[in-house]
């Protein structure tokens, strides 16, 4: 199935999981795509099924000319769903940041190689941080 910016869905999602453990095929439909990371667990004394994680995740979105992006961070809770959460300790923020600019740099380059553009969704005005670059 090609999607409105004319390349195969199967070929998107072999690149998009190229990138990384970072995308939720199962949350993805044919021109939403979404990419998570549990990027600090925030207590391991529960079984690995019940821990709690601070991290990011994003809802990518195909265009005819351009895919569009916006990012949040926050807290995955033990039922396994994501809120968004102010996080307050620098160092976790910090790594939240860093592990989502990897991510992004890897994600644009890709985009950029099938000829579309990476941006911020137009909607997107509450970014802790911005990732262009």
């Amino acid at each position: 199935m090609a999607l409105v910016s004319g390349h195969p869905k199967s070929r998107l999602m072999k690149g998009f999981t190229a990138l990384g453990p970072y995308i939720r095929e199962g949350q993805c439909s044919d021109d939403h795509f979404f990419f998570d990371c549990l990027a600090v667990c925030i207590n391991m004394q529960p079984s690995p099924e019940k821990r709690e994680f601070y991290g990011w995740w994003i809802d990518l979105n195909a265009e005819e000319k351009r895919y569009t992006y916006t990012y949040h961070l926050g807290l995955f809770d033990k039922e396994g769903h994501w809120s968004e959460k102010k996080i307050k300790e620098q160092e976790v923020l910090d790594k939240l940041e860093s592990s989502l600019r990897q991510f992004h740099t890897r994600l644009r380059a890709y985009i950029v190689s099938l000829d579309m553009t990476l941006e911020p969704a137009d909607s997107f005005k509450d970014h802790p941080f911005s990732l262009s670059s």
